[in-house]
């Protein structure tokens, strides 16, 4: 008997079937999606978030961080609410950058100390950057404002605004209402202020190379070392601050005479030539840069610094620590000009600068005198790195974010001429400042570079350098 199969189309059921099957699997992908990704306005973790913002809450008077202050951050997606820790902060890891509004409840600020410098900011933060600071001081006398406009991240560059901002940047934007002229002598003054930073540390650049002729690349490191040591010593430690400063620089040049004892001087001794040695610097350079992030870790650092403006002179407005940092610096270059003008040991580093085997046959301790040179560079050094701290804030890359600053001011200025440095520095920021009238403020660098080019194209020697003559 023949076994016959239906021919009943069987179609109509298997689309039954698979809608079925696809509409049962699409709801457990919802429900799995639901539970197992979190929310956007969840918290996150700041250690495994991309990017973070820091919020400060500080006592006016003492600079003491106020606790348990509600905080509402939201931008893009992102909506949440925080507290702020023991020491006045909260790291609010983000989930991706953007424009973000920081909000502060007045409400949960303990009765007695005021109020908020703001009730909200709205800052900046760009992919990758982390510790983005939105802060915020307390004090009976304040009138909060209204929301802020956005802010930046400070950038690495510390001339990106004038001076005279709360920490973590390098200064307010320029006052609404300025006209043209109020405006660019804003930015001369900004740019004199950080041309002084910029001369201490490249002109201990300067005299190295005059007296060995090395490009120390590492010398950005020893810019850092400072900041680093003053932050210890003032923050961490909690000495005054010019004892942190003091020592810092000391140690800055007991650093410079070890760098020399322990690495340069036998190098020299081996005859080791120029290019090698200049590896070694960068080399060196990286070394330290990296110890620096293991040690103090890779996030920004603030020295302790009143925001509130001490000495206003028309559109110009400047900290306290901007104004006695600008003479500082003046004292102490005044200082190195009487040293190498109207002393034994700057006569001599002067003719080693000269004529290395002229001044060792003329009975000079050339040694000697590169020893010396070496420990107050590098003091010089310690010294802008402080001040760049205060300036701006500080990381393990702070001073060789100016490195290129530094070789410029120097070959601007002259080669292996300490006042050529202090001209190229001055020179090279108050142009640097001025360009960000007409072109963006990260393309500065570029506008400053192009003039050092200029200027060396009709005098390759630098304008205090001296022509050098081949046969």
């Amino acid at each position: 008997m023949a076994i016959t199969r239906s021919t009943q189309p069987v179609r109509p059921r298997r689309r039954r079937l698979a809608l079925v099957a696809t509409f049962a699997g699409a709801l457990a992908a919802l429900l799995l999606a639901g539970t197992a990704a979190p929310a956007l306005a969840d918290v996150i973790d700041p250690d495994d978030a991309d990017q973070s913002l820091q919020v400060w809450i500080r006592d006016n008077a003492d600079k003491a961080g106020v606790p348990g202050v509600g905080v509402h951050v939201e931008g893009d997606g992102f909506s949440e609410d925080f507290a702020t820790g023991d020491d006045g902060k909260v790291v609010v890891g983000l989930p991706d950058p953007g424009s973000y509004l920081v909000e502060v409840d007045e409400s949960t600020i303990p009765a007695g100390m005021g109020r908020p410098n703001a009730l909200s900011r709205t800052v900046q933060v760009f992919a990758g950057n982390a510790n983005v600071p939105a802060n915020f001081l307390v004090d009976p006398t304040f009138t909060p404002d209204a929301p802020s406009e956005p802010t930046t991240e400070p950038s690495d560059s510390p001339t990106s605004t004038p001076p005279g901002s709360d920490e973590g940047s390098s200064g307010p934007a320029a006052p609404p209402g300025l006209d043209w002229w109020s405006l660019l002598l804003q930015k001369v003054v900004t740019g004199l202020i950080f041309g002084l930073l910029l001369a201490l540390a490249a002109i201990g650049l300067s005299l190295i190379y005059g007296t060995t002729g090395l490009n120390n690349f590492a010398h950005g490191e020893l810019v850092t070392f400072g900041g680093l040591m003053a932050f210890t010593f003032g923050n961490l430690l909690g000495l005054p601050s010019w004892l942190a400063i003091v020592i810092a620089v000391l140690l800055g040049g007991a650093f410079g005479w070890l760098q020399d004892a322990g690495i340069w001087k036998p190098l020299r001794r081996r005859n080791l030539r120029l290019i090698p040695l200049m590896i070694v610097t960068i080399g060196l350079s990286l070394v330290l840069r990296y110890l620096f992030a293991f040690i103090w870790g890779p996030d920004r650092m603030v020295l302790l610094n009143d925001p509130r403006p001490f000495l206003v002179v028309g559109p110009i407005s400047l900290r306290f620590t901007d104004f006695m940092g600008a003479i500082i610096a003046i004292v102490c270059l005044l200082l190195v000009a009487f040293v190498l003008l109207r002393t034994k040991i700057g006569k001599a580093m002067r003719a080693v600068s000269d004529n290395r085997a002229l001044a060792a046959a003329s009975g000079i301790n050339v040694e000697r005198v590169i020893r010396v040179v070496w420990v107050g560079g590098a003091a010089l050094a310690a010294l802008a790195g402080v001040y760049l701290a205060y300036y701006q804030s500080l990381r393990w890359d702070t001073g060789a974010s100016i490195l290129l600053l530094l070789f410029a001011a120097v070959t601007l200025g002259g080669l292996g001429t300490a006042f050529g440095a202090l001209v190229g520095s001055l020179v090279l920021s108050v142009f640097m400042n001025i360009s960000t009238m007409w072109i963006p403020e990260n393309l500065k660098n570029v506008g400053a570079l192009v003039v050092m080019i200029l200027i060396l194209l009709f005098r390759p020697q630098g304008i205090l350098g001296r022509r050098e003559r081949v046969g």
